[in-house]
């Protein structure tokens, strides 16, 4: 549906969880990542944004392990003061017959041309608020299915009302990042008056391949807390026993779009009645790129942060020095590792790397198949990094690091395994950018898109991984990594896992060990792929084909002028 473009229209970019830095806990895994490079790659093309989420001062959990892998969570309080600008805006509204405050906290995120997104936290830990609503915020992802409840009527018609107070209510449209988002379109009814109107405003992107993943509550639940909020004729558009978030925010939404090409057609058949396009995540390289490998395309390829594209030229490079950039970068990442693990990582030995979302269908287990057979053709040639954190509640998460960490002494002696704690965007950006390889062999259709091998790419690390996701639409096998399997979408690990081990043995191993040049040209393939994976590529083709706006470099800095954004100053 074609929207009425107005230069002076500003997107609410609405999002439950957002990683912009590890000093702000408020993100999970790749869903708040992905949202913290959104609104960065927003400010350096002066896309008149502003982000909304809630402020969770506990986080998820800072993850420690035992000797017996064990994990065990702490949830230490972060004083949003010490991280965050008070905006003194303070909103109430009628939660479950109770009146409900919510402080409002400021983020300003700084472009490369100047221009300035503010992201705004919604607190509920007020004085005067209930003891059942005071919380309800601190946890991410925390407390029982009422609480998400609660937290997703805070984060939409709270977040709605705080995007207003705060001056930006006038042509104001919605991006709403997942389902857990949908009450914040359902806030514009009021203004707007019908669903039509409505949809002419708002845009969601789906993320969740499986119907178990979409949050649900009982329509009997939704209308006791979030009461005159939502009028039954508008929460009926999700379900009729139970109200499905993202059905809501489909019905709500003009157009929808999956974030890889196999996750938009899995989604489709989750969606009656609903087109799902694709527009393929990318990760913003300003965040992600190593120091070393940032300095070396700043010498060769000057430009290449406004124009990514530049990056195709990194055969350009004089080998030597790029060679120096990425063992600098694996010396930093297994000098940490060492000093985490005590387990003597070699700088010349080919070094796996692991790191995502502790959960059952990324098989994190699948290269210990057979440890025989893993031992052969891996002893003294082969060491594996691992990271990953299991949510509290996740009791076969839980098993999955016992596991890893058990393999790690048992294979002591003659595989080094090591399970670096506490998975953050840090330790991310230590590991996609150190490790020689970057390994992802979920359950194809199971993954979402993948980002952190396109971080991987852009530091010049090949990925070996299974064809799901934004590897499925990179890989040029053999080129610029390789592939496990040939895209099957039965389960067989068995199967899979010989496509590992085969791999790694015959065609990985012979040219890590054996020929520097082509193992050198592997790893420039790898950068000169990820210049489609940026996050700048991503907002331009959303803001081309959903915002009806299009961001240019001559348009930034008049934009950074006319927006708006600096409502309330600094």
């Amino acid at each position: 549906m074609q929207r009425q473009h107005r230069s002076s229209r500003h997107f609410a970019y609405v999002t439950a969880e957002i990683g912009l830095t590890t000093a702000i806990p408020t993100y999970s895994g790749g869903l708040g990542v992905l949202a913290g490079d959104h609104i960065k790659a927003c400010a350096d093309l002066g896309v008149p944004l502003v982000g909304v989420t809630l402020f969770y001062k506990q986080g998820y959990g800072m993850q420690s392990v035992d000797t017996y892998g064990e994990q065990h969570l702490d949830f230490p309080l972060c004083d949003p003061q010490d991280v965050l600008e008070n905006t003194g805006a303070l909103v109430e509204l009628q939660f479950e017959g109770e009146t409900v405050r919510i402080q409002t906290w400021r983020r300003w995120v700084v472009g490369r041309h100047g221009h300035r997104v503010p992201v705004f936290f919604l607190d509920t830990d007020v004085d005067g608020n209930s003891p059942v609503w005071r919380p309800v915020s601190n946890l991410l992802y925390g407390g029982d299915n009422l609480n998400r409840l609660r937290q997703e009527a805070i984060l939409g018609f709270g977040g709605y009302a705080v995007v207003k107070a705060m001056g930006y209510g006038d042509h104001l449209c919605a991006h709403l990042n997942e389902g857990h988002t949908a009450f914040f379109a359902a806030a514009f009814c009021k203004d707007l008056g019908s669903v039509a109107a409505v949809r002419q405003r708002v845009h969601f992107t789906t993320h969740t391949p499986v119907p178990a993943g979409y949050d649900k509550f009982e329509q009997k639940d939704v209308q006791r807390i979030v009461g005159a909020q939502l009028s039954e004729e508008l929460a009926a558009l999700g379900g009729a026993d139970s109200l499905n978030m993202a059905h809501l925010a489909a019905a709500l939404s003009a157009s929808v779009n999956g974030v890889s090409h196999i996750n938009a057609r899995v989604a489709q058949s989750l969606f009656d009645g609903v087109q799902i396009e694709a527009v393929t995540n990318g990760v913003h390289f300003d965040t992600w790129v190593s120091p070393e490998m940032g300095a070396l395309y700043d010498e060769y390829l000057r430009g290449w942060r406004d124009d990514p594209t530049l990056l195709v030229g990194i055969g350009g490079v004089d080998s030597t020095d790029f060679d120096v950039a990425r063992s600098r970068a694996k010396h930093e990442l297994l000098e940490y590792a060492n000093g985490m693990t005590q387990l003597g990582f070699d700088e010349d030995v080919l070094t796996l790397g692991f790191a995502r979302r502790v959960a059952p269908y990324k098989r994190a287990l699948l290269i210990f198949s057979d440890l025989d057979r893993l031992l052969d053709l891996g002893r003294g040639r082969l060491q594996i990094l691992f990271a990953g954190k299991a949510h509290q509640n996740d009791a076969e998460g839980r098993k999955l690091v016992r596991e890893l960490v058990a393999l790690s002494h048992k294979l002591r002696g003659d595989l080094r395994v090591g399970f670096l704690t506490n998975y953050n965007m840090w330790l991310g950006h230590k590991l996609t950018s150190g490790v020689d390889i970057w390994l992802n062999n979920p359950v194809r259709p199971l993954e979402a898109c993948g980002t952190s091998g396109m971080k991987a790419v852009l530091n010049g690390v090949p990925n070996l991984s299974v064809l799901d996701g934004w590897w499925a639409e990179a890989c040029t096998d053999g080129v610029n990594g390789w592939a496990v399997g040939a895209g099957s979408e039965e389960r067989d690990d068995e199967r899979d896992a010989e496509f590992l081990y085969t791999t790694l043995e015959t065609r990985v191993l012979p040219v890590f060990y054996g020929d520097r040049k082509a193992w050198r040209a592997l790893q420039m393939a790898a950068v000169a792929t990820a210049p489609q994976f940026s996050a700048q590529r991503m907002v331009r083709e959303y803001t081309a084909r959903y915002y009806d706006w299009v961001p240019g470099p001559a348009a930034v800095p008049k934009l950074a002028e006319r927006s708006g954004l600096a409502v309330g100053g600094a």
